[in-house]
């Protein structure tokens, strides 16, 4: 048998304006009523038929109370069982002596009877079919019957509702809870690539958190939905971020990945993963403060995602990576990590190396100077060793390039170099003596012209 949809059934059949808003903003055009809930006029002497139109294409069916409540109460002993029973059918047969019209007349008992209740309740219903008057119908036949003109068809105020029931309502935190719940799923759904398989499980209880079944039990209500909020951000939580440790770039330019995880068993698609530099006067993120790009991961599976990076000064820059939804909302948690530029630049190049040239330098100088420091002693302790040619290896190699004898005046090689009798004849004797000059050894010479036949020595 195919559900019907169409109806809303509240709390034992209490009705007021705001309950009737509720139904049929849900979408059901049949509301199930209890005619202890509506006031008939003490004119009617009879039970109506269930079925009466409320304005606004609303149908209110309203069930018989007296019916409806037969099987409440402790019915798990045999006399309370068949005194339930025996009223039920005495009960129907004074509705149907009441008057010779046919009337649909509907009964709608507890929602959860327990076990000796539901036995008792299936017992009537044999008795009351092998009966003769009364014929059974479904609902849905009994709410498209003809309403009877004289049965009443106002809503009950809010006023009117209650007081009992009122305390037992649901509290605004189930529903404010369960609002939670559904923007969570909203926002969930929009990144999933196949979403019935979520949206599906997670509507129907979402629906049932909301259940009027849940009156009287409040501990049990709160427990359902922190259950399936708990269930929905689980999932949610599988599709994230990787944790990333500091960052560091030796370059003016570089890569930067963030890794999306995946571990649902569908794939994800139309999120966005923007990567956003804290100082971008120091480190830009594809030339901007920020950059994003779209994010498509598989069931199952990790995808890096790589930004280039620009550094415009050495030091520490924060960076902050978030997933959005198209709709431009955050999702997930924000990953938050440090970037540490090192770059060397040219001018600190230029630095260095003019440092390594100076210790060069300063190594060869001082390599020079023990050197020769090393030859003098060595002159001063064996003159032979101060020899050029023996102590310093580029004397030597100049000692080896010299003609031979370039000094010696007894055997010259030009006739420009060999001496004239003037300068070999020593001073002269106009030339003003010197204080440091020898003695001569000898007398001076005549200078007159030699007579004939005279020597003379050359």
């Amino acid at each position: 048998m195919k559900p019907a949809t169409d109806f809303a059934w509240p709390v034992e059949g209490a009705v007021d304006p705001s309950i009737v808003k509720v139904a049929t903003s849900a979408g059901a055009d049949k509301v199930i009523a209890r005619s202890d809930s509506f006031e008939e006029a003490d004119s009617l002497t009879y039970t109506p038929s269930a079925a009466r139109p409320i304005g606004g294409g609303t149908t209110a069916v309203v069930a018989d109370g007296r019916l409806s409540t037969a099987f409440e109460g402790d019915l798990s002993k045999a006399s309370a069982s068949t005194l339930a029973v025996q009223r039920f059918l005495a009960q129907s047969l004074t509705v149907d002596l009441q008057t010779g019209k046919r009337r649909s007349i509907v009964v709608a008992p507890q929602r959860m009877p327990s076990g000796s209740q539901a036995r008792a309740m299936a017992e009537a219903l044999r008795t009351l079919q092998g009966g003769t008057w009364s014929q059974s119908q479904d609902l849905t036949e009994a709410a498209e019957a003809e309403p009877d003109p004289a049965a009443a068809t106002r809503v009950p105020g809010a006023a009117s509702y209650p007081a009992e029931l009122r305390k037992r309502e649901l509290p605004r935190e189930a529903f404010q809870d369960i609002a939670q719940t559904q923007g969570k799923l909203d926002e969930f759904k929009v990144i999933l690539s196949e979403q019935d398989r979520v949206l599906t499980p997670f509507g129907r209880a979402m629906n049932r958190g909301m259940s009027t079944s849940w009156r009287g039990r409040a501990g049990q209500a709160t427990a359902f939905r922190d259950g399936v909020k708990d269930y929905l951000v689980g999932l949610a939580e599988q599709v994230r971020l990787i944790d990333k440790s500091e960052t560091k770039l030796s370059g003016r330019s570089a890569t930067i990945p963030v890794t999306v995880q995946n571990n649902l068993v569908q794939g994800v698609d139309h999120l966005v993963l923007r990567l956003t530099s804290t100082n971008p006067t120091r480190l830009k993120i594809g030339g901007e403060a920020y950059q994003e790009q779209p994010v498509t991961v598989s069931g199952g599976h990790s995808r890096s995602v790589k930004f280039t990076t620009s550094a415009n000064a050495n030091g520490r820059a924060t960076v902050i990576a978030q997933l959005y939804t198209p709709d431009g909302r955050p999702y997930g948690d924000a990953v938050t990590f440090d970037v540490k530029v090192t770059e060397i630049t040219a001018t600190v190049m230029l630095v260095i190396g003019g440092g390594v040239l100076l210790l060069v330098l300063a190594g060869f100088r001082m390599y020079t100077q023990r050197k020769r420091a090393a030859a003098r002693a060595a002159a001063q302790d064996d003159p032979a060793a101060a020899d050029p040619a023996t102590t310093d290896p580029a004397a030597a190699a100049e000692a080896s390039a010299a003609p031979e004898n370039p000094a010696n005046p007894e055997n010259p090689e030009g006739p420009e170099d060999r001496p004239t009798e003037e300068s070999a004849a020593g001073p002269r004797a106009g030339d003003p003596e010197q204080p440091s000059d020898p003695t001569p050894d000898t007398a001076p010479e005549n200078a007159d012209p030699s007579g004939t036949g005279e020597r003379v020595d050359r």
